[in-house]
């Protein structure tokens, strides 16, 4: 059970850690290609397609330099062929070369064969990745031969002092009633939205209006219970009071897909 509302968070302030616009060429299985036609974020994306191997098997990794010390999750992009379940995939985050004993193995959520997914996962231990030189694409579970695609992979920090979020996520209905439906009304369904605020207490830098962030809001610390997407902060609400407490509230907008927890 997760217990909504009692241990979560909202993560923002993203760091570029790969952009996977090219091949992952450090360490490969199966081959690894640019892929000009599926990208994702950018132009390209990463995709590795594998050959028969078995489970505990690093698919690829990629040459990076990145201090993530000071961040609290990973955000990135991720498609299969083939559908996956939880923890089938990782991603891998090493200080050693070829992605060589991680410090940090973050778990894929389950994947929809040829269907992009948004990923984020919390990581274990901040302070033990101060120089991060490898990150790789791992196979937990024994897959069947398939294509593996990433992209746009980011750090994202927690915003420290938040206390409540919501989120409204509507659809539009169009009204569609003709002389055929003799009076009463018809609707079609038109686009879909979301949209929401966050409040807490002022414990950094607020952030800017009008600047576009990633935007993770976890219901709780159990994985994949997060709404995951790309945001317009579009408010701020900066309050006191009496006993000299600062608050700050945020209004977004999203824009783009949106991306729901799992059960």
């Amino acid at each position: 059970m997760a217990y909504s509302g009692k241990t979560g968070n909202v993560y923002s302030s993203a760091l570029l850690v790969e952009d996977c616009e090219d091949a992952f060429n450090e360490q490969v299985i199966g081959g690894c290609t640019q892929d000009v036609a599926t990208g994702k974020v950018g132009t390209y994306c990463a995709t590795t397609a594998t050959v028969t191997i078995g489970a505990t098997t690093l698919i690829a990794s990629e040459v990076i330099s990145k201090d993530l010390s000071t961040y609290d999750g990973i955000y990135w992009w991720a498609k299969a062929t083939i559908s996956t379940v939880a923890d089938d995939l990782e991603l891998h985050l090493s200080q050693h070369v070829n992605c060589a004993t991680p410090e940090e193995t973050l778990a894929y959520p389950a994947l929809t064969a040829n269907t992009w997914r948004q990923c984020f996962a919390r990581l274990a231990d901040p302070s033990g990745v101060p120089a991060v030189i490898s990150v790789g694409v791992y196979q937990k579970t024994n897959l069947a031969d398939a294509t593996f695609s990433i992209d746009d992979i980011e750090a994202l920090k927690e915003i420290d002092g938040i206390k409540s979020w919501t989120l409204d996520y509507t659809a539009d209905t169009l009204d569609a009633t003709d002389f055929d439906d003799a009076g009463v009304k018809a609707y079609i369904i038109g686009s879909s939205g979301w949209s929401g605020s966050f409040e807490g207490y002022k414990e950094t830098t607020p952030l800017g209006i009008g600047s576009e962030v990633y935007l993770t809001l976890g219901e709780s610390t159990t994985a994949y219970q997060n709404w995951i997407g790309k945001v317009i902060i579009t408010a701020c609400h900066p309050s006191t009071s009496h006993d000299g407490i600062v608050t700050y509230s945020y209004d977004f907008q999203g824009t783009g897909a949106l991306q729901s927890p799992d059960a």
